[in-house]
């Protein structure tokens, strides 16, 4: 118990080190966790309290930089000054978010938002006077992630223990206290993980003996089995699927992270370690460029090729500074207008797909003479070019751009494409099974497996115990799929007559209609 209480002791004495030092910052993460618990009590989760949330985020961003930089000089003005850039920085981001209609461009331009900051903040001290602070950043952020899970844990369990023992207590509760754990415990622990000013910049002991002893060789067998990956595609003659696209870039940003720990210390400035590694990565990288080519031929592009493209670009250009020992201060430069790039730009990671995709959508609108005068009219197209108008076609209509552009809000109505797509939905097949293979039977006295066709007037044959016996499951399979549908799971157990029950293992649909069962008869 004592051990106990001394690292309570221990995680409080070190948020008050970083309140104390960052009062700012520490203000700010105090207001984050007010609107968190705000949004949670209310409930309300619309575009002016999600904007309100993002702009304190990335103004607490900015605090926390200005407070570092503001330690460092030995004039300080005001110590009031501290707080009106991340004040105004907050008005303005909050009124440009709202002016956003749409919730997922909102959230798309406050984490950009988010991701400048933070860069901009680490490019700016580095540039200034502090350029070896990227380690004790990122080891305090680990350390303080962990102190949040702990402590959410913790206020959890006291919550559960209240609301079993004394009082029920609403949701928002367990919320708060996440809240609580993050942007006040977590936030300040992290704040107070900063390096004194006049503290030298090494990096710490820990850091560098989990990056060379298990990081390096683990990274290493990452290596191992891209290449083994490469090999097997070259050995059958085949061309690289997509899933390499996300397992190379992974790769790349690998590589960023071990060059921005360690890439200027001085023991591995004197060694070619990121030579030899970046020379590694060609293979990888060539492979996943012409995967890439090859699914964006193929499928046109989508938000996540999209962001996977800006990271190996942010990648390649870590590599190469990695291979000729430069400093990374620049490169939190580049994150920081790559951010904003596909955030806040036109260029930004939701209108630049669609715009792809609309390409593709004209192209064999025109190919199949689907398109006449602007007007989409109906057609016969191959199949082929059925499924690219197809694919083009769901994505367009599934993304957020209907709500933010006319002209794709107009295609995703289509009556012509509807209709082409409900064809095509009319030849998909799909399979719904129950929750577990183990289905009970309690109370029956005769069990019957069966594996039937279902007729086209939705009725069922099965051979039960007193002989075959046509039960109508129309409606209940169609009670199902509509289940699945709304995200819901599905019930099913069907009782046609009292003392009668059917127990469906698994239901497969064509065209939305139950074409075959597999389960058991229970009576």
């Amino acid at each position: 118990m004592n051990k106990l209480w001394q690292w309570g002791m221990h995680w409080i004495c070190r948020a008050r080190r970083g309140m104390a030092r960052f009062r700012a910052a520490s203000f700010w993460g105090f207001l984050l966790f007010f609107c968190w618990s705000g949004m949670s009590i209310s409930g309300r989760v619309d575009i002016r309290m999600l904007s309100l949330f993002l702009a304190l985020c990335a103004s607490t961003l900015l605090a926390a930089g200005w407070d570092i930089m503001q330690e460092g000089q030995t004039k300080r003005g005001k110590a009031f000054v501290r707080y009106i850039p991340p004040a105004a920085a907050c008005i303005l981001i909050w009124g440009g978010l709202q002016l956003m209609a749409v919730k997922d461009y909102v959230v798309m331009a406050g984490l950009g938002m988010v991701t400048a900051f933070m860069s901009m903040n680490l490019y700016v001290v580095s540039r200034n006077y502090r350029s070896g602070l990227f380690p004790h950043l990122f080891l305090g952020a680990l350390q303080a992630a962990g102190v949040s899970i702990l402590s959410m844990a913790a206020l959890s369990l006291c919550l559960a223990a209240v609301d079993a023992m004394l009082i029920s207590l609403p949701w928002y509760w367990w919320s708060m206290a996440a809240a609580c754990s993050i942007c006040i415990i977590g936030w300040n622990w992290f704040l107070a993980s900063v390096p004194e000013a006049d503290m030298p910049l090494r990096v710490p002991l820990s850091l560098k003996r989990l990056c060379q002893r298990v990081l390096f060789p683990v990274y290493g067998l990452y290596l191992l089995i891209l290449y083994v990956y490469i090999g097997k595609f070259l050995w059958l003659g085949t061309m690289p699927s997509g899933t390499m696209n996300w397992f190379g870039t992974l790769a790349l940003l690998g590589y960023v992270l071990f060059y921005f720990l360690l890439g200027e210390t001085e023991e591995m400035k004197g060694k070619s370690f990121f030579l030899y590694t970046g020379l590694a990565l060609f293979p990888v990288v060539a492979v996943q460029l012409l995967g890439v080519y090859i699914r964006y031929e193929a499928y046109g592009l989508t938000t996540l090729r999209y962001l996977s493209m800006i990271c190996t670009v942010f990648g390649l250009v870590a590599l190469f500074q990695g291979m000729r020992r430069k400093s990374i201060r620049n490169l939190w430069l580049l994150a920081s207008a790559l951010a904003l790039l596909v955030t806040i730009t036109p260029a930004n990671a939701i209108d630049v797909p669609v715009k792809n995709q609309k390409g593709r959508l004209y192209a064999a609108l025109k190919y199949a003479n689907m398109l006449q005068g602007g007007r989409i009219v109906e057609g016969k197209p191959g199949e082929h070019t059925r499924q690219q108008i197809q694919s083009a076609w769901q994505y367009i209509r599934q993304s957020p751009a209907v709500y933010a552009d006319r002209e794709v809000k107009v295609l995703a109505e289509s009556p012509v494409l509807a209709q082409l797509g409900a064809e095509d939905s009319a030849k998909q097949i799909r399979v719904i099974h129950a929750d577990s293979v183990t289905i009970k039977a309690k109370g029956a006295f005769a069990v019957t497996w069966f594996e039937e066709p279902v007729a086209s007037d939705g009725t069922l044959t099965v051979q039960g115990p007193k002989g075959k016996e046509t039960f109508s499951v129309s409606s209940f399979t169609k009670q199902v799929l509509q289940e699945v549908c709304d995200g819901r799971r599905p019930n099913m157990e069907y009782m046609p007559r009292p003392g009668c029950r059917l127990l469906f293992l698994e239901i497969t649909f064509q065209g939305g209609r139950a074409v075959l069962v597999r389960g058991m008869l229970a009576e």
